[in-house]
C-alpha cells in the first residue's frame, strides 16, 4: 500500500501532519464519516486539531480527487476515501452506509449506446441485515 505522505506529494499537498492524520483515518475507517464525527475520532489522540481543520482538509483532499463527498440529504456530507466509481447503500434505521462496489463495465451497461461513464453516484436506501433481522 503507498503511503498517505506519497499520495499526497503526488497530488502537490504538503504531507502535514494533521492532513496525514485526516487520510490515513478515511484510508483505513470504510464508515463513510462526516467533518464532525472525524473530528470526535481522532480529538483524544490529537487534541490541537479543529473542526476547522479537518473540513480545510476534507475539501483539499476532495477538490484533487482524493476524496469523494457524498451528500445523503442529513444537512451535512460525509467523505469517502474509496474513489473508484461505486454506488452506496444507506440502511434508514441505523444510518449505516455501505459500499456497494460493482464494477465500472456494469454501470456502462445501462448507459445508451455510445455514451462513457466518468463517475458514479448511485445512493440506495433501505435496511441493513443486522437491521432486517432486527425485531421492531
Amino acid at each position: 500500500m503507498i503511503s498517505s505522505a506519497v499520495i499526497l506529494q503526488n497530488h502537490h499537498i504538503r504531507p502535514s501532519a494533521q492532513r496525514l492524520v485526516i487520510f490515513d483515518y478515511l484510508r483505513e475507517n470504510k464508515v463513510h464519516p462526516s467533518v464532525d464525527s472525524i473530528y470526535q475520532a481522532l480529538l483524544p489522540e490529537h487534541p490541537g486539531l479543529s473542526r476547522t481543520t479537518v473540513y480545510n482538509t476534507l475539501e483539499l483532499l476532495a477538490k484533487c480527487g482524493l476524496v469523494v463527498p457524498l451528500d445523503f440529504g442529513e444537512g451535512y456530507l460525509r467523505y469517502d476515501g474509496e474513489t473508484i466509481p461505486h454506488s452506496h447503500f444507506q440502511c434508514e434505521r441505523c444510518g449505516a452506509v455501505i459500499d456497494i462496489m460493482e464494477s465500472p463495465a456494469e454501470c456502462e451497461k445501462m448507459l445508451p449506446r455510445g455514451s462513457s461513464l466518468s463517475s458514479a453516484s448511485l445512493y440506495l436506501r433501505g435496511r441493513c441485515p443486522k437491521c432486517n433481522s432486527a425485531k421492531p
